[in-house]
């Protein structure tokens, strides 16, 4: 069991958190936009150079939402959680791009931004657990991704229908050429196949064995998975792991990594490469529940009790840089990691593993 003092903070913890939560949903998540400058001067061509965007985080967030009606089940605030997972499936449906095939771009008012299979993967993933009437939305994009994977089931990031008009596809070609830059994103491959795995299992079994043995052949010599589009390492390996967990594949991939973090667990419960982040200790804990081998237990204990005494008065957590942008790669010359954050995701990530941590107040079967 989890320590006993701990047990008794949990709740309280849970509820502050889940008040917080729909706090935010209530204004739309307005906390958890995006806004970013484009300059027309280095070729940009949006209508504004300010671009703005909400529709991925609060896709992603409300599959984090899913995650805690998952382990609550009928219990606590579920219905208030669903009520709100179904609103933003419906938002992020009605988000889905007009002026061309490939589904959802994260910036979707910049020409030069084509539609990703990151984005893709975290409506499908959303629309499979809460609101499956939309799942077919995602039908042509699902194909136009799998249509141009290689043989080991990897592929570009970026979705460029060639029927797409002729002008915007040179605008997203440009961009991917000058600045996004191309080849295989792991954590994206991950987070897709996942997202397939959700949606129809047996349709795309073929596809889901192939992407997840090319994610436990990703595997770095450390045992974690290195993202292209997000900060740190853990929550990319959390991604792989998720996908090796749920598709029964690579169980020495996950035992190695399940080690990794519990090396790099600090003193204080806490994970992060420079300082203790809310994000990243709760990410990695919210991977380690997978594992059950000796030790895991005492490990999640410790980044509760972290997490609990992490939380901010009014229920929140600590903003921590989530999405990185690497400036210059598609030159080969990173000049410059352009890092977006929110109180509102890094929330939504730390009540997930608190909820979590619940299970392991109960002495197991």
């Amino acid at each position: 069991m989890l320590n006993a003092a701990l047990d008794r903070t949990l709740d309280s913890a849970i509820d502050r958190g889940i008040d917080f939560l729909l706090a935010q949903a209530e204004a739309d998540f307005a906390e958890a936009r995006h806004e970013m400058t484009f300059p027309h001067a280095a070729g940009f061509s949006g209508a504004c150079e300010r671009q703005s965007t909400d529709v991925f985080a609060r896709a992603v967030l409300s599959g984090v939402i899913c995650d805690i009606l998952d382990v609550e089940g009928g219990d606590g605030r579920s219905r208030e959680l669903r009520r709100v997972a179904r609103r933003e499936a419906a938002y992020v449906a009605g988000r889905k791009l007009a002026h061309c095939e490939g589904g959802w771009s994260y910036f979707p008012d910049l020409p030069e931004l084509p539609p990703d299979a990151d984005s893709l993967a975290a409506a499908l993933s959303l629309f499979a657990r809460i609101a499956p009437a939309h799942v077919e939305l995602c039908r042509r994009s699902v194909d136009m991704v799998l249509e141009g994977a290689r043989p080991d089931g990897s592929f570009e990031t970026w979705i460029m229908p060639p029927d797409d008009g002729s002008s915007l596809r040179t605008h997203m070609e440009r961009g991917v050429r000058y600045y996004w830059g191309s080849g295989t994103d792991i954590d994206v491959v991950a987070h897709f196949y996942h997202a397939l795995l959700l949606a129809d299992p047996i349709r795309y079994a073929a596809a889901i064995q192939r992407g997840a043995a090319t994610i436990a052949s990703a595997q770095g010599p450390d045992g974690a998975w290195q993202s292209t589009w997000y900060v740190g390492p853990a929550y990319g390996t959390s991604l792989c792991l998720q996908l090796l967990r749920d598709a029964d594949l690579g169980a020495e991939a996950a035992a190695k990594a399940h080690a990794a973090l519990r090396e790099t667990q600090r003193d204080d419960g806490t994970w992060g490469l420079e300082r203790p982040l809310p994000l990243e200790t709760a990410v990695s804990m919210w991977a380690l529940r997978w594992s059950r081998d000796a030790g895991v237990r005492a490990a999640v204990a410790r980044a509760a009790d972290a997490l609990v005494q992490m939380q901010e008065s009014d229920g929140s957590w600590e903003l921590s840089p989530w999405i990185c942008m690497p400036i210059g790669r598609a030159t080969g010359q990173v000049r410059r990691l352009a890092t977006y954050q929110s109180v509102t995701i890094t929330s939504a990530f730390c009540l997930r593993s608190l909820v979590a941590a619940r299970e392991w107040a109960e002495p197991p079967a």
